[in-house]
């Protein structure tokens, strides 16, 4: 008795797995999708690009899915940062992809055009998206090796400063723009005020902003916003005030 139930009890797990393997493989045919379930910000591309892009590639396919193919599709997208498909039980395509998400934007330069994620990683702006994030003038001068930043000893600097104004509640709000000389010398434009803030090559960052700090909380509330034209903080424990004549 023992022995024939034990062997009812196989049969029917064996019967699940023959099902969930015919089942799978069925599932595997294009047209026998369910939905697409798709885990993604809408930073570039939203739900409905990701899903449209998906449904015309498996269109031009044959009636079998190839994953590989699917994922390089989208991975052929400059704003992609990885991509990952797979098909579940139910007949439902899984979409895990993730995008670049920028903290700068390079508008003059040889790199002009380009967005800058918080990994010195540079890929094009979109037409069909917008982010407000630092604007980086750039000199013709200055060059990155294989759209990073972090390639370079001078982008690994920039790319240090970018985060910290980046990871800076207040600075992220007042700094706007950002000017990059042939010398790699900087300029911040702010927005609260019209001066300019000369800021030299990127390092003493920690000592550099609180300067910019004492002015904006000191200096600029006694004296005026825009009492001055520029303000120098690239000089070791000074501030130098150029006021507007």
């Amino acid at each position: 008795m023992i022995t024939i139930i034990r062997k009812s009890i196989l049969l029917f797990i064996g019967s699940i797995i023959i099902y969930s393997l015919v089942l799978f493989f069925r599932n595997n045919d294009a047209d026998s999708i369910n939905r697409f379930l798709i885990d993604s910000d809408s930073t570039f591309l939203n739900n409905n690009t990701i899903e449209r892009i998906l449904e015309d590639k498996i269109k031009e396919d044959s009636t079998r899915i190839n994953y590989n193919d699917l994922e390089n599709t989208l991975m052929s997208n400059p704003h992609v940062k990885s991509v990952k498909i797979y098909k579940d039980l139910s007949g439902n395509l899984n979409v895990s992809l993730d995008q670049y998400e920028p903290v700068a934007r390079i508008v003059s330069g040889s790199h002009s055009k380009k967005y800058i994620d918080s990994h010195g990683e540079m890929f094009p702006i979109s037409r069909n998206f917008t982010e407000r994030v630092i604007l980086i003038h750039l000199s013709n001068k200055i060059n990155f090796i294989d759209n990073n930043l972090n390639n370079t000893q001078f982008g690994r600097k920039i790319m240090e400063m970018i985060n910290y104004i980046s990871n800076d509640d207040f600075l992220v709000k007042i700094i706007s723009e950002i000017d990059v000389d042939k010398n790699k010398n900087i300029i911040i434009h702010p927005q609260l005020s019209k001066q300019k803030i000369i800021f030299g090559y990127p390092v003493d960052l920690d000592e550099k902003f609180n300067k910019i700090m004492i002015f904006y909380e000191k200096i600029a509330p006694l004296k005026g916003w825009n009492t001055y034209k520029t303000v120098n903080v690239k000089f070791k424990n000074q501030i130098v005030c150029d006021k507007i004549v």
